[in-house]
């Protein structure tokens, strides 16, 4: 009776520090593995078919069926240009260069990873659908102002949610090498911060 008692403790002791392991794996695998670039951050090619173990698991949580290199590239961010976290209460100008690449697209998610709930069912801009200006530059407006909205209305908008953090993701297909190799240097849309409600 004794020894099951031992090995029962064991087999505890042995699942709780599985279990703190893994915890701690998850917190600190983004730190550790992705490369920032300004207000976005890439894990290098997860889709490849020998990345790591951690990177499979983090895949299959948060993007699965991910494409490897060179066929995408992608990127996320969850801050500003500023490095404060992006919040509905708040409105935002991306400001960007058309990118060298067979097809782009910009997409905004709420804090549970969702595409944003809207009357207008515009959940993301790529690009054939942006407007450029004459510079090939593009202005994408983020905000869930329906005042601002009515007005803008003709030119590049997604809504966001309201009061909560959300995410926007950039995916870009086909780019070119420097999107690989470069990852820290190569020229990204800029998230500017315009207003905010409370403000």
């Amino acid at each position: 009776m004794i020894l099951l008692r031992r090995y029962l403790i064991y087999l505890i002791a042995v699942i709780l520090i599985a279990v703190a392991f893994t915890y701690a794996s998850a917190k600190l695998y983004e730190e550790f593995a992705f490369i920032k670039n300004d207000n976005w951050q890439i894990l290098p090619s997860p889709g490849d078919k020998d990345r790591d173990m951690y990177t499979r698991a983090f895949v299959a949580m948060r993007g699965t069926f991910a494409l490897s290199k060179p066929e995408a590239a992608y990127f996320h961010a969850f801050n500003d240009i500023e490095d404060i976290k992006l919040i509905g209460n708040c409105t935002y100008n991306i400001i960007g260069n058309d990118i060298v690449s067979r097809w782009w697209s910009i997409t905004v998610y709420n804090k549970d990873g969702y595409l944003v709930e809207n009357d207008e069912k515009i959940y993301a801009l790529n690009s054939d659908t942006v407007d450029f200006n004459f510079e090939g530059g593009f202005e994408i407006i983020l905000t869930s102002d329906d005042n601002l909205i009515s007005e803008i209305s003709e030119k590049n908008w997604i809504r966001i949610p309201n009061d909560e953090h959300f995410s926007v993701a950039l995916r870009i297909y086909l780019p070119g090498e420097e999107y690989f190799s470069k990852l820290k240097r190569v020229d990204l849309p800029k998230i500017e911060k315009l207003r905010c409600k409370d403000e």
